[in-house]
């Protein structure tokens, strides 16, 4: 493989929302116990009960990074863990969340 001549620009980290891989952990591990959707704001009580607040660009950064992969949907009634999608799936996941 040849060596690129750049880094590649990071698509979700931004100086302010640039969430750890910890931050991610405990984003998704809310999410998957989750009982149903939930709300950004419920979400971040959620982190900061636990002893792991975070700021709403670094919550957003992550959710951007997860929802990316499939694995978290959003719709009217909040945020939602779903198995990590494959295939045309994950493409319509995809082209959903740039429209």
């Amino acid at each position: 493989m040849p060596m690129l001549e750049s880094p590649p620009k990071p698509v979700f980290a931004r100086p302010g929302a640039n969430p750890t891989l910890e931050t991610i952990e405990y984003i998704r591990a809310v999410l998957r116990m989750a009982h149903g959707p939930i709300s950004r704001n419920e979400l971040l009580r959620h982190l900061t009960a636990w002893g792991h607040g975070t700021s709403r660009p670094s919550l957003n950064a992550a959710l951007g990074f997860l929802g990316e992969e499939g694995a978290v949907i959003e719709g009217s009634k909040g945020l939602q863990w779903v198995a990590p999608a494959e295939g045309n799936i994950l493409e319509t996941i995809r082209r959903k969340r740039t429209t």
